[in-house]
């Protein structure tokens, strides 16, 4: 037994409904500003409701249903009506084209699937193709569709009763698809044991209590919204704010305004919102940090605490961590900046050479992790899942370096190691002196083919609006900070870099576009 006893995600909100069905868990704000809330009896008679009708229609412990919507309230109905009948959800990223959502609902085997009117269109283009589907709801529109119940519907007339199933807290509670780079997704399996585990380890790790305002703008299809923003404000009875889309124009006066104490951002948010009119009252809020990941300029991140009067923790996570592993501590230790921080609570770190074994501070190695919560592997695929794992220790595919004091710093991935002329050069390490330059927004870094050296270092840039920098200054820039063989040799000027939806940047799409090396 551990600390999650054998609760589950459906124990988990029954909990807080028993506790305090009159307080608010949900408030949701659309792009139109309007704004609707539910306490959090009226949330579990919404999934109470679902439940019964997926039941009804004979969805069954053990089977899959996709969920493919946007942020708003409809997507954590479904979620937990899902697992409230021991069914489990695969969240879809709402960009995913019709081939790769065919792909996972097939990969999936999904004997179910909700989704709203503006992804009907990738659906219909590949209903054929997709047999194993037959349960299908429509959420968030009231207009009849040919072979789904509308939500509006069963929300109406359905069956609000509460009915236990029994549920084992190592089954799956779902599956996130790992976002591919060179192949397909992978279906990471996360348990009702990991999700609880990781609402309590999040929850003392963030100081949280019932009295939390959860902000989630960032989508709740990735482990991010999910495990970060609604599930320790969940475990603690707090209230968790959705926000339908990211707008830089309004987020700020939104979180302000809907009295959010706690938020997670990514550096394309960061720098949108500083590119914004500062306001007088920009540093009055209630906000207590904000949960950050993924680099960005030091004149950036003092900018935004200082203008915002926000602190910024930074960590790092991935979907098979359930998001956060390690972070920043944000009241038993010294925080540092441009660092991923310490394992949290339950989790082990080790840096790690090519045959496995440990490397001392200072060096750079492979990022493994051990401890709960953790995945339990990788959907239909034992052979990537044990590729991945050795005697219970998770290879991340990062790269990273331990401190003095036992603080984690990140590097890259491993395919973003560039191998010139026997060294290695960090994308990573190229991409930060890069971004500190006054002149340039964001930067990526790859290898290209060099017939001499092996590799050569290209540096796709943008640069800031208005501002210029010659292919020459950058150079001598990173030459001023980097060894030589580190400087780019060539640099690809771009007014934009292709990104996912929680701006990360597409690396192997800028990979592609590059020239084959010639056959040898």
């Amino acid at each position: 037994m551990d600390v999650a006893g054998n609760e589950t995600v459906p124990a988990l909100l029954s909990r807080q409904v028993e506790k305090n069905p009159d307080k608010t868990f949900l408030v949701f704000e659309d792009d139109a500003g309007q704004v609707s809330d539910f306490t959090y009896g009226q949330f579990a008679s919404r999934v109470n409701r679902l439940a019964n009708h997926l039941t009804a229609r004979g969805l069954k412990p053990g089977d899959t249903m996709a969920v493919m919507l946007a942020n708003c309230p409809e997507f954590l109905v479904a979620w937990f009506a899902i697992n409230q009948v021991g069914a489990v959800m695969v969240p879809i990223n709402v960009l995913y084209s019709a081939d790769e959502l065919a792909y996972l609902l097939g990969n999936a085997g999904c004997a179910g699937f909700i989704t709203e009117p503006g992804y009907l269109p990738q659906f219909r283009a590949v209903e054929a193709a997709c047999p194993t589907v037959r349960v299908k709801v429509l959420a968030r529109s009231s207009a009849p569709e040919a072979g789904f119940d509308l939500l509006a519907d069963i929300e109406a007339t359905g069956d609000a009763a509460w009915r236990q199933v029994k549920i084992d807290p190592a089954s799956p509670a779902q599956i996130i698809y790992t976002s591919g780079t060179t192949s397909r997704p992978k279906g990471a399996i996360i348990s009702h044991r990991s999700t609880v585990i990781q609402g309590i380890a999040m929850a003392m790790l963030f100081g949280m209590t019932e009295s939390e305002r959860s902000c989630v703008v960032l989508p709740l299809f990735h482990v991010n919204g999910q495990y970060v923003g609604t599930i320790p404000a969940l475990t603690v009875g707090g209230t968790v704010v959705v926000l339908q889309s990211f707008s830089a124009r309004r987020f700020w006066a939104q979180v302000k305004a809907h009295r959010c104490t706690f938020m997670s951002i990514v550096p394309m948010l960061l720098r949108t919102m500083l590119a914004q009119p500062p306001r007088d009252d920009d540093a009055e809020h209630d906000l207590r940090f904000s949960f950050y990941a993924l680099p960005t300029s030091t004149e950036e991140w003092t900018a935004f605490e200082t203008r915002f009067n926000v602190r910024l923790i930074e960590g790092y996570g991935l979907s098979e961590t359930l998001g956060i592993c390690t972070s920043n501590p944000l009241v038993h230790g010294r925080a540092k900046r441009h660092c991923i921080g310490l394992p949290v609570l339950g989790r082990e770190v080790r840096i790690v050479d090519e045959a496995g074994r440990d490397l001392p501070a200072g060096e750079s190695g492979g990022i493994v992790v051990r401890g709960e919560p953790l995945f339990s592997g990788y959907f239909r695929n034992e052979e990537a899942t044990r590729a991945c794992m050795r005697d219970g220790w998770f290879a991340t595919g990062d790269n990273g370096w331990f401190d003095e004091d036992g603080y984690l710093h990140f590097l890259d991935r491993s395919k973003d190691v560039i191998k010139r002329a026997g060294e290695n050069i960090a994308a990573g390490e190229v991409e930060r002196v890069l971004n500190e330059h006054p002149a340039v927004a964001e930067s990526a870094v790859i290898g290209v083919f060099d017939p001499l050296r092996d590799e050569a270092v290209k540096a796709f840039v943008v640069l800031k609006p208005g501002a210029a920098a010659t292919e020459d200054e950058l150079k001598a820039w990173c030459a001023t900070y980097l060894a030589k063989f580190k400087v780019p040799s060539f640099i690809d000027y771009r007014a934009d870099l292709p990104k996912t939806s929680i701006g990360k940047i597409m690396k192997y799409q800028l990979r592609a576009e590059q020239a084959p090396p010639p056959a040898r």
